[in-house]
């Protein structure tokens, strides 16, 4: 169907489009503005690698919803808030040098088993990062540095 968007619209996606880091939302936002110019779903299936039912959805979702974005937001978590407050301040009092022993304390102490992914999700989630240490040699001279 062409000319579904009036000019207001399609402006707003333009300028949307511009700023919009994630791709996949880039991908809708072009989806959208190409059907309205009267492009078929194949054509814009080609255009942008992806598949034509998924270019018929995302054109779909935006009439009915003006939907732009997935809503994938991952499994809610297996701790309660409280579980979860109480293991950030357990871990920032820590020292944890790989996330297996955050998973075998988590157990331990809740119950609930993580997967290593899972468990990464969570510390990510919650404000941690990981930085490799740089090795030093067991005999470095720190003074000739």
């Amino acid at each position: 169907m062409k000319n579904f968007l009036n000019i207001e619209q399609k402006n707003e996606l333009l300028n949307q489009h511009k700023k919009e880091k994630n791709k996949k939302v880039g991908d809708r936002i072009k989806a959208i503005i190409l059907s309205n110019e009267g492009w078929t779903y194949r054509l814009i299936s080609e255009a942008l690698l992806i598949e034509e039912e998924t270019v018929s959805r995302h054109v779909q979702e935006y009439k009915e919803k003006e939907k732009l974005k997935g809503e994938a937001g991952g499994s809610k978590s297996n701790l309660t808030a409280e579980q979860s407050n109480e293991l950030i301040k357990h871990i920032e009092e820590s020292l944890y040098l790989d996330s297996k022993n955050i998973r075998c304390y988590i157990e331990q102490k809740y119950g609930v088993k993580y997967s290593s992914s899972g468990i990464l999700s969570w510390l990510h989630n919650n404000g941690f990062s990981y930085k490799k240490p740089d090795r030093i040699p067991a005999k470095a001279d720190r003074e000739a540095g």
